[in-house]
């Protein structure tokens, strides 16, 4: 289930994040150890990064336009997560520049973060492979909702 920033703090989760998505770890999210396998949470900041950046306001339907391309991510692991644990991913931009900007998770598991993460996210035409300028509702957003640094 998705969550804005009113029912995140209703969970008791602090902080500017603007979005999250609540969960549970799944068998398929195991390794051989029976904890959830590194390349999992990246896969969990990815949904949630989606379903945040259209809800921004970005069009991922006409190639045409700049589009969001991951230029780097990073999970800390701080804690196990194991099978039929709830949890909520979170999420807000931090950072934003003239052509990029930065993304944070957060992994909650009752009151224990078990995981963080940023992705560097640039703007880019696909086409010549080349950086484009944020639009400049967007980068106005980012810094209004998200409480970014610009």
């Amino acid at each position: 289930m998705i969550l804005d920033k009113e029912k995140i703090n209703a969970a008791g989760i602090g902080g500017d994040w603007v979005m999250g998505l609540s969960d549970f770890v799944r068998y398929s999210d195991l390794d051989s150890y029976n904890h959830v396998n590194n390349k999992v949470y990246h896969a969990w900041f990815e949904n949630l990064r989606m379903c945040y950046l259209i809800e921004s306001g970005f069009d991922f339907i006409d190639k045409t336009l700049a589009m969001p391309v991951v230029r780097s991510a990073k999970v800390e692991y701080n804690m196990a997560m194991f099978l039929g644990e709830e949890y909520i991913t979170v999420i807000r931009c931090s950072k934003v520049g003239n052509t990029s900007f930065d993304l944070d998770y957060a992994v909650h598991c009752s009151d224990t973060v078990k995981a963080r993460g940023n992705t560097r996210i640039v703007m880019a035409d696909l086409v010549e492979g080349k950086p484009m300028r944020l639009a400049d509702e967007i980068r106005e957003l980012f810094v209004l909702r998200d409480k970014a640094v610009s």
